[in-house]
């Protein structure tokens, strides 16, 4: 308890004491400094000296000048210099250096300005203190000190003697300078204080004043993309640049939590008073939880600003195209209708991920730049496409397909083009009442029929004040569609008259018109007899008719070979019907790209082409053949081409087998592109090599007889048992005789030569045998059955390597 009365005992005489001490004294030469200012002429030496109640310093302008003060921490310190200069003009002060009284701060120092006196320089500057940086709304002061205390009219000019710039006001101080208020950006430029000495005006150094603008806006934040897209796993990199003034800014990210990342920023010079600042964020892979928002925040002074893009991650590469098509086109879906002359512009949206490396449109005629314009666009992972097709004509109507395609995937998306056509309309005179209008278009025309006496040039027309005659009723029939018009029949049986009379057929849609007409003129004597005759061909035409309907049924019908097995009940199969089978379009191939050549094969139904296809192949130029039907085909027969088409399809690829290429189902008759099997079918190639088999097998002695060309080749053929697929003969029967010496063959032997002499063996039979159980295997396990497997139906490759079913 005593020592703590103690302490506080002697707290309060500490308080007392220094409560007691009194504002230090300054004298100069030894005198005690009246007023605020002292006088140093030129040569004399400066001494200061300070007296206190306690240990004292002193504080001078320049921090240099301390050396000239006296060592030590007593109540007595002296500022001395010998020979002062200019330099040392200046306000010095000397204050108690304790820390713990608690006197009134006016009472803890004492100040005096010094003026020494430079006949050659009015104002003292430091060159420090020359370049005065601040910024806007700042004030600002030139340290120009007078050193000589009868100076007058203080001022500031700019150094280049023009006036001082709008708005700018300013106070003079002798002792500290020109202060200057409220800088703005409009003041940068140099100047010097004046003063006048006996009327004389004497200016200081050149002040330079740099005034840095204060910032009105936050940074500008860009992001290069409004949508990042990646796969999982792929890493993400994307950047931010800002801009700013000067160090005082500060970039920042916010995006999911989850995201494992790195944050870069390079920082660079853009001018003066410019940073080009790059903030870069790293995502090394990407999953599905960190799909969001990501921002860009940055910062100055003036506020905050950001830019916000979308991070979408998925599991795949994609390619989408959409169709874009004008409302005021008559399309349905893909299938688009324009008339003749019209521009037309097909369009689609791309949106893909990663990025288009290649994109093309097929279309039905070569490009033309003159006709077809072409234009392809990208922002970002989405593209647009357009075909501009200037002035159509009809050549131009078909298939347009655009092909987009990335490193990783492709897509494709094909347009219908099909053009209005006015009809044309054809009448032809079948038999005496039997009239039949053809007619072509597009849209499918319809047809009317109208009958009017006398020979007219037309009967709906009224010219002559008579009734028009009213339309006949007879059905109108689509005979054929493909790309381009459509052909209608239409069918019109006519009574027997014996006046004359005119027939007209009216072929019409909705782009136009078209008419025909037939005169009819018939005799009143022969009206009688014509009807007998008609009577008679008609009773005949009914027996041929009952005849040819007896030989059509009769008349084998083109059938699909192959079957394909649903489901199986011990012996009882279910096949699957091969029409309801999908058929792929990547099979279709571009009709324009495909060259027919000659006819390798014809049938009763169709016929085998060899065929050259661009475009198809490794080589860009393939040898095919190609399947069709005759152009007098029905549709059952049409349909199952196709559904023979859709079963190779289905099938697949295999060595064994002669695979499908392609196909051609738009745009014209059905055409099956299969492998091309240039030796023929395998019966013509074992006939062809029947007699060199049978002299191998039976070792039959190469025996030449000077006398002879000739020689019994079947002489010991009645050896070979009947069961082993080829023909015996006995040796009482005819002995066929063949050149014993082959004809010279000269050096330009054709290929196909060559393959004629090819040798047949067992060993070669049996590779064939091998091979075609291998390709009946290879349908087994299609659940596919041939239904018709000879030899005709086989196809030797390759000399002993391939046997193709």
């Amino acid at each position: 308890m005593f020592g703590t009365h103690a302490g506080r005992n002697y707290g309060k005489v500490i308080e007392v004491c220094f409560s007691e001490w009194k504002r230090p004294v300054i004298k100069f030469n030894s005198k005690v400094v009246v007023g605020y200012e002292v006088v140093v002429s030129p040569g004399t030496p400066l001494v200061l000296r300070c007296e206190g109640d306690g240990p004292v310093s002193w504080h001078t302008r320049l921090a240099k000048h301390k050396r000239y003060v006296s060592r030590g921490t007593g109540r007595v310190r002296t500022f001395k210099v010998d020979r002062p200069s200019a330099e040392f003009t200046g306000t010095y002060q000397c204050m108690y250096t304790s820390r713990n009284h608690k006197m009134a701060h006016e009472w803890t120092s004492s100040s005096v300005h010094v003026y020494v006196k430079d006949p050659n320089r009015l104002f003292w500057t430091s060159s420090s203190s020359l370049r005065v940086m601040r910024k806007e709304g700042e004030d600002g002061l030139l340290p120009c000190l007078l050193t000589d205390p009868t100076a007058t009219d203080m001022g500031l000019r700019m150094d280049n003697g023009t006036t001082l710039p709008p708005g700018m006001n300013f106070t003079a101080f002798p002792h500290r300078g020109i202060l200057i208020h409220g800088l703005h950006p409009s003041f940068n430029a140099d100047y010097v204080c004046t003063a006048r000495v006996r009327g004389v005006e004497k200016v200081s150094r050149p002040f330079s004043i740099n005034v840095i603008q204060k910032l009105r806006f936050p940074p500008y934040v860009f992001l290069d993309k409004d949508e990042y897209i990646r796969i999982i796993g792929e890493e993400l990199k994307i950047r931010c640049t800002t801009h700013n003034p000067n160090f005082n800014y500060n970039v920042t990210w916010k995006y999911p939590s989850t995201m494992r990342s790195a944050i870069e920023e390079d920082v660079r010079s853009g001018g003066e008073n410019r940073l080009d600042i790059e903030s870069i964020l790293t995502a090394y892979s990407v999953g599905p939880d960190d799909m969001g928002n990501i921002t860009c925040i940055g910062t100055n002074e003036a506020g905050v600003n950001s830019s916000t893009t979308y991070l979408r991650v998925v599991d795949q590469p994609y390619i989408r195209l959409s169709p874009q098509l004008s409302p005021r086109l008559a399309h349905q879906g893909l299938s688009v209708e324009v008339n003749e002359g019209e521009d037309l512009e097909l369009s689609v949206l791309i949106e893909a991920y990663p990025h288009i490396t290649e994109h093309h449109w097929d279309t039905p005629t070569s490009p033309n730049a003159s006709t077809q314009e072409q234009k392809f666009t990208r922002y970002n992972n989405r593209y647009h496409a357009t075909l501009l097709l200037k002035r159509m004509n009809a050549q131009e109507q078909g298939q347009y397909t655009f092909h987009a395609k990335s490193h990783m995937t492709n897509a494709s998306i094909t347009f219908q083009v099909q053009m209005y056509q006015r009809p044309v309309a054809v009448v032809r005179w079948e038999n005496i009442t039997t009239l039949t209008c053809t007619s072509f278009g597009y849209p499918a025309p319809r047809i009317i029929w109208y009958q009017c006496f006398g020979i007219r040039p037309r009967c709906n027309e009224n010219t002559t004040g008579m009734q028009m005659p009213v339309p006949l009723r007879a059905p109108t029939v689509e005979v054929q569609r493909e790309y381009g018009a459509v052909e209608v029949e239409s069918v019109l049986t006519v009574g027997l008259s014996n006046r004359r009379m005119t027939v007209e057929c009216v072929a019409f849609n909705v782009v136009g018109i078209s008419s025909d007409t037939l005169a009819m003129e018939v005799s009143d004597k022969l009206f009688t007899s014509t009807l007998a005759g008609a009577a008679g061909i008609l009773a005949v035409l009914i027996v041929l008719l009952v005849f040819l309907l007896y030989k059509y049924k009769q008349k084998p019908r083109y059938e699909i070979r192959w079957k394909i097995i649903e489901a199986k009940d011990g012996n009882n199969y279910t096949f699957i019907d091969p029409t309801q089978l999908p058929y792929n379009k990547k099979w279709e191939f571009p009709r324009s790209k495909l060259k027919l050549g000659k006819v390798l094969g014809a049938g009763a139904f169709g016929k085998v082409v060899e065929a050259t296809a661009y475009g198809l192949g490794k080589d860009n130029v393939m040898r095919v053949a190609v399947k069709m039907l005759k152009a007098s085909a029905h549709s059952d027969e049409r349909e199952a081409l196709m559904s023979e088409l859709k079963i190779l399809s289905h099938l697949g690829q295999h060595k064994n087998i002669v695979n499908l290429l392609g196909a051609c189902t738009y745009g014209g008759p059905v055409l099956v592109i299969t492998e091309y099997c240039s030796h023929g079918d395998l019966l013509n190639f074992l006939r062809q090599r029947a007699e060199t088999f049978l002299n191998g097998v039976m070792n039959v002695p190469e025996v030449f007889e000077e006398s002879s060309d000739y020689k019994n080749v079947g002489q010991r053929k009645q050896f070979i048992r009947t069961d082993s697929g080829i023909s015996s003969q006995s040796s009482t029967s005819y002995l066929e005789m063949r050149p014993a010496f082959p004809p010279v063959k000269s050096p330009q032997a054709s290929v196909s030569e060559e393959i004629s002499h090819w040798q047949l063996d067992i060993d070669g039979l049996l590779r064939f045998s091998y091979q075609v159980a291998q390709g009946l295997d290879f349908l087994a396990a299609k659940n596919c059955i041939h239904r018709d497997v000879g030899c005709q139906e086989c196809a030797p490759d390759r000399p002993w390597c391939g046997q193709d079913l």
